[in-house]
């Protein structure tokens, strides 16, 4: 009978251990930079990106759970909104607006101007029909990665390119990506998918490109991804020259720096 207790007892450890595995989960904001956290309408709602907030592509996750700590789902819509007192607007958005599920949702904001003097930004959410404002701080980065420019094409649109990568740039081929949007309205920042792209790397400093580098292509959604090449660490930028229909209508750049 005590070999048999034993028995029971450990497989109760058993059965025990692997219920509470599954009832925690894995964390999916472990890797992940706490922004802010809210707390509203019996909801906690806690922001999470893999570094502050800055003016460019920002990939955002949202925990929400209850009072009581417990993951919650249902139906959610996002926009991001900035408050300059006497306006207000929005930027580019990439969100499936419907549901979410086990207290978690991702969606992208390319932010267009830093929070500060200017005006103050905030995430609004509307949660099974709570409508929840979340302010957040949006910092300039060291070196941009948004060029905003009117084209020289009809002297009227007015592009977002906003650089993705290379997020940790090396000396050798890197993986290039950028993602460009256009301003239809306050609230209106649909992506451009007609572009066409040519690329060069150029070192400031020594006044030289570098070859075998792949001109960024549309992949989906205003997304753009090609290859370029450094052939030694220090400054660069990365030159881009912009057309549609043939016609150039900008040339932005980006500036990098790496040793």
């Amino acid at each position: 009978m005590k070999k048999l207790g034993i028995i029971l007892s450990g497989l109760m450890v058993v059965f025990y251990s692997c219920n509470s595995s599954e009832d925690i989960g894995p964390d999916l904001t472990d890797d992940l930079l706490e922004i802010t956290t809210h707390a509203e309408n019996d909801l906690n709602i806690s922001i999470y990106a893999p570094e502050k907030l800055f003016v460019g592509y920002n990939e955002i996750t949202v925990e929400i759970k209850d009072t009581d700590g417990h993951p919650v789902s249902g139906e959610i819509s996002v926009v991001p909104m900035m408050d300059m007192t006497t306006m207000s607007h929005s930027c580019p958005l990439e969100a499936d607006q419907n549901t979410f599920s086990a207290g978690i949702y991702n969606f992208n904001a390319v932010f267009v101007m830093p929070s500060g003097e200017m005006g103050s930004w905030s995430i609004d959410f509307t949660i099974n029909g709570m409508e929840i404002s979340v302010p957040v701080e949006v910092i300039a980065p060291e070196r941009s990665r948004l060029v905003s420019f009117i084209s020289t094409m009809d002297e009227e649109t007015k592009y977002f390119v906003t650089l993705i990568g290379p997020k940790d740039p090396a000396v050798g081929k890197n993986d290039l990506e950028i993602a460009v949007f256009e301003t239809q309205s306050m609230m209106l920042w649909p992506a451009v998918t007609t572009l066409e792209f040519e690329v060069e790397p150029w070192m400031v400093s020594m006044d030289h490109g570098s070859p075998n580098n792949v001109a960024p292509g549309h992949t989906e959604e205003g997304h753009y991804k090609g290859t370029v090449n450094f052939t030694m660490t220090g400054d660069w930028q990365i030159r881009l020259t912009m057309t549609e229909n043939g016609e150039i209508c900008g040339t932005p750049y980006f500036d990098l720096y790496f040793q």
